[in-house]
């Protein structure tokens, strides 16, 4: 039975494809945009740690990683939003009417993230110019960069969690019409914050410790270092996640999380997404402390990237049990626009194998420059 408070009517335009296709794009788009997210976001934290703390002499790996990263950063940032624009149509797809609504009542907050990229997206190429060049400005821009997309961060859960809240929309508009509200009395929005922005510095280290590996061939003593330091970090950041995701559960109302003891897929989605976490954070951590850090931790990283599907999952899940009073699933006219789908599926895989080749050329060139760099100072 339907709940009935001020929720927009159903959007008479039908979907393009099937519900199935359209959220199963949803969840792989979400996941590529969170892995670019935490690349930029996370990355950046390094960043700017290993910047600061590489300005003494007796920590040459720290200034090396920051001077690394610093390159890499507006690459990250970019993917990031182009896949994140992509995760937001397809959120508009199958929930316009929710997403729009709490768009507007935060609207005074939402419209600023527009400048917000524009800065945080600046300050990384300008980060990216002058970390080599040690400029005293350098360090300052790329906090200003960090603090930037967490603030980002913050207007998102916001909204994400407010459009989950039908039930507070009128009073709401009512208190505040202009569009300056935040979802601040909401148990969920903390948790949900910190989960997205600690989880940003676990998944940033084990792609760092991914890097690692990559290095130990040409520069053992940086390879190790790099990899050993990256994976305490992510078991550190791995262990505060448990913390803070216990602390979202106990903030999710009881009767919307129970979906994951009621429902046998949610159910399976949360235990596999549990067992691959500690999964990866064991063989991350076996990997790293060997002589020589094993490919265990390949297989580590591997396991996180299939942890943030397995929760980006979750999270889908959680939607559809907070909407489900709201929700008429016979009510939804699908009209399959197969062209339009076909011909984004070619653009969406040759898309991504352009992105693949450009990162093969860009690690060719970079392998390249470096052997030039090594026979110059041979010769």
């Amino acid at each position: 039975m339907l709940i009935t408070v001020q929720v927009p009517s159903l959007d008479p335009m039908p979907l393009p494809g099937p519900v199935w296709l359209m959220t199963g794009l949803l969840l792989l788009v979400f996941t590529l945009h969170v892995l670019a997210m935490n690349a930029a976001l996370g990355g950046g934290i390094w960043t700017l740690w290993n910047y600061v703390r590489g300005k003494k002499p007796e920590h040459p790996n720290s200034r090396r990683l920051a001077e690394e990263l610093a390159k890499m950063l507006p690459i990250f940032l970019a993917y990031t939003i182009t896949l994140g624009v992509a995760a937001l149509l397809f959120v508009q797809v199958l929930y316009g009417r929710f997403l729009y609504a709490s768009s507007i009542l935060i609207g005074g907050y939402w419209i600023m993230v527009i400048p917000l990229v524009i800065l945080a997206y600046y300050g990384y190429y300008y980060v990216s110019y002058t970390a080599v060049k040690g400029k005293s400005r350098t360090g300052l821009v790329a906090a200003l960069s960090v603090l930037c997309l967490l603030a980002i961060g913050f207007i998102f859960s916001n909204n994400m969690t407010l459009m989950l809240r039908p039930e507070v929309w009128l009073k709401m508009y009512r208190a505040h019409p202009d569009g300056f509200n935040l979802n601040l009395h909401d148990w969920e929005l903390w948790p949900r914050y910190l989960h997205m922005m600690i989880g940003a510095v676990a998944v940033a280290s084990a792609l760092l410790a991914h890097l690692g590996m990559l290095k130990l061939k040409k520069d053992p003593e940086y390879g190790a270092w790099l990899v050993r330091r990256a994976a305490a970090v992510f078991a550190i950041t791995t262990g505060i996640q448990f913390l803070d995701g216990l602390w979202l559960l106990l903030a999710v109302p009881r009767d919307v999380a129970m979906v994951f003891l009621r429902d046998p897929v949610a159910g399976t989605v949360f235990g596999l997404a549990l067992m691959a976490v500690i999964t990866a954070v064991i063989l991350m951590v076996l990997g790293s402390m060997a002589d020589t850090p094993s490919p265990l931790v390949h297989v580590g990283v591997g396991m996180v990237v299939v942890t943030v599907f397995l929760m980006t999952g979750m999270r889908h899940l959680l939607r559809q049990a907070y909407l489900a009073p709201y929700l008429d699933p016979g009510a939804v006219v699908v009209k399959p626009q197969t062209s339009a789908i076909v011909i984004f599926f070619v653009l969406f895989v040759g898309g991504l194998a352009t992105v693949a080749m450009m990162l093969w050329k860009l690690a060719k060139y970079r392998k390249m420059q470096s052997l030039a760099g090594v026979g110059g100072a041979t010769a």
